[in-house]
Protein backbone atom coordinates (compact mmCIF):
# COMPACT_ATOMS: atom_id res chain seq x y z
CA UNK A 1 0.00 0.00 0.00
CA UNK A 2 2.72 2.22 -0.60
CA UNK A 3 1.50 5.41 -1.24
CA UNK A 4 -1.31 5.38 1.16
CA UNK A 5 -1.62 6.40 4.37
CA UNK A 6 -0.71 3.79 7.04
CA UNK A 7 -4.14 4.12 8.57
CA UNK A 8 -5.84 3.29 5.55
CA UNK A 9 -4.49 0.02 5.39
CA UNK A 10 -5.51 -0.74 9.29
CA UNK A 11 -8.96 0.49 8.75
CA UNK A 12 -10.37 -1.21 6.08
CA UNK A 13 -10.92 -4.34 7.63
CA UNK A 14 -12.99 -2.95 10.75
CA UNK A 15 -15.39 -0.65 8.31
CA UNK A 16 -16.18 -3.80 5.77
CA UNK A 17 -17.28 -5.47 9.30
CA UNK A 18 -19.22 -2.89 10.41
CA UNK A 19 -20.73 -2.82 7.01
CA UNK A 20 -21.76 -6.29 6.95
CA UNK A 21 -23.15 -6.03 10.51
CA UNK A 22 -26.31 -3.80 8.92
CA UNK A 23 -27.05 -7.05 6.70
CA UNK A 24 -26.37 -9.70 9.40
CA UNK A 25 -28.36 -8.42 12.20
CA UNK A 26 -31.14 -7.76 10.20
CA UNK A 27 -31.26 -11.38 8.44
CA UNK A 28 -30.60 -12.50 12.12
CA UNK A 29 -33.65 -11.01 13.09
CA UNK A 30 -36.07 -12.63 10.42
CA UNK A 31 -33.92 -15.69 10.78
CA UNK A 32 -34.29 -16.15 14.71
CA UNK A 33 -37.06 -13.58 16.01
CA UNK A 34 -39.80 -13.83 13.54
CA UNK A 35 -38.86 -10.16 12.14
CA UNK A 36 -40.74 -8.79 8.98
CA UNK A 37 -41.75 -5.39 7.74
CA UNK A 38 -45.03 -4.47 6.70
CA UNK A 39 -43.89 -2.80 3.89
CA UNK A 40 -41.99 -5.13 2.26
CA UNK A 41 -45.22 -7.07 1.63
CA UNK A 42 -46.41 -10.25 2.47
CA UNK A 43 -43.72 -12.95 4.46
CA UNK A 44 -42.42 -15.87 2.17
CA UNK A 45 -43.06 -18.91 3.82
CA UNK A 46 -40.03 -20.50 2.68
CA UNK A 47 -36.93 -18.77 5.25
CA UNK A 48 -34.67 -18.53 2.60
CA UNK A 49 -37.52 -16.79 0.04
CA UNK A 50 -37.80 -14.48 3.39
CA UNK A 51 -34.10 -13.65 3.35
CA UNK A 52 -33.86 -12.93 -0.64
CA UNK A 53 -36.86 -10.72 -0.38
CA UNK A 54 -35.03 -8.48 2.78
CA UNK A 55 -32.22 -8.74 1.29
CA UNK A 56 -33.53 -7.25 -1.97
CA UNK A 57 -35.13 -4.56 -0.21
CA UNK A 58 -31.56 -3.80 1.95
CA UNK A 59 -30.12 -3.44 -1.63
CA UNK A 60 -32.37 -0.13 -2.60
CA UNK A 61 -31.91 1.30 1.05
CA UNK A 62 -29.40 4.33 1.07
CA UNK A 63 -26.07 3.20 2.26
CA UNK A 64 -25.00 3.63 5.70
CA UNK A 65 -21.83 5.17 6.31
CA UNK A 66 -20.17 3.89 9.88
CA UNK A 67 -19.88 6.91 12.14
CA UNK A 68 -18.95 5.33 15.51
CA UNK A 69 -19.18 1.66 16.77
CA UNK A 70 -22.44 0.36 15.84
CA UNK A 71 -23.86 4.31 14.81
CA UNK A 72 -24.23 5.13 10.84
CA UNK A 73 -24.96 8.14 8.73
CA UNK A 74 -26.94 7.87 5.65
CA UNK A 75 -25.22 8.02 2.60
CA UNK A 76 -28.85 9.45 0.79
CA UNK A 77 -29.91 12.70 0.26
CA UNK A 78 -26.29 13.69 -0.03
CA UNK A 79 -26.62 17.01 1.88
CA UNK A 80 -25.91 18.26 5.70
CA UNK A 81 -28.50 17.43 8.35
CA UNK A 82 -28.80 13.82 8.22
CA UNK A 83 -29.91 12.03 11.01
CA UNK A 84 -27.05 9.27 12.30
CA UNK A 85 -28.78 5.89 13.54
CA UNK A 86 -27.70 3.37 16.36
CA UNK A 87 -27.83 -0.16 14.59
CA UNK A 88 -28.41 -3.50 16.71
CA UNK A 89 -29.80 -5.57 14.44
CA UNK A 90 -33.31 -4.33 13.90
CA UNK A 91 -33.33 -2.00 16.95
CA UNK A 92 -32.62 1.10 15.16
CA UNK A 93 -32.96 3.94 16.86
CA UNK A 94 -32.41 8.08 15.78
CA UNK A 95 -28.84 8.92 17.95
CA UNK A 96 -29.11 12.30 16.71
CA UNK A 97 -31.00 14.40 14.69
CA UNK A 98 -27.81 14.95 12.78
CA UNK A 99 -24.06 14.68 13.51
CA UNK A 100 -23.94 18.07 15.57
CA UNK A 101 -26.97 16.51 17.68
CA UNK A 102 -24.99 13.37 17.80
CA UNK A 103 -21.67 14.19 19.13
CA UNK A 104 -23.96 16.00 21.67
CA UNK A 105 -25.77 12.40 22.70
CA UNK A 106 -22.82 10.26 22.23
CA UNK A 107 -19.95 12.38 23.87
CA UNK A 108 -21.61 14.89 26.01
CA UNK A 109 -19.50 17.63 23.80
CA UNK A 110 -21.35 21.03 23.38
CA UNK A 111 -24.43 21.57 21.15
CA UNK A 112 -24.54 24.47 18.20
CA UNK A 113 -27.67 26.35 17.74
CA UNK A 114 -27.91 25.01 14.64
CA UNK A 115 -28.32 21.64 15.81
CA UNK A 116 -31.18 19.74 14.32
CA UNK A 117 -34.18 19.09 16.64
CA UNK A 118 -35.94 16.76 14.66
CA UNK A 119 -34.73 14.13 12.40
CA UNK A 120 -35.14 13.73 8.77
CA UNK A 121 -36.68 10.97 7.46
CA UNK A 122 -34.73 8.66 5.21
CA UNK A 123 -35.87 6.08 3.29
CA UNK A 124 -36.22 2.21 4.17
CA UNK A 125 -34.34 3.19 7.54
CA UNK A 126 -36.33 5.62 9.31
CA UNK A 127 -39.19 3.10 8.91
CA UNK A 128 -37.29 0.70 11.82
CA UNK A 129 -37.59 4.03 14.55
CA UNK A 130 -41.49 3.40 14.19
Amino acid sequence: MQGKPAVLGHNLVPIREQLGWISEGICFDIERNDFWMYEWGPRPTDPVAALEVAQRQLAHAPKLIPVYSHRYLPSEPSESGNPVFSVHQTDIIYYGFDLASYFTHEFEVFSPDWAATEPREIPYWSLFTR
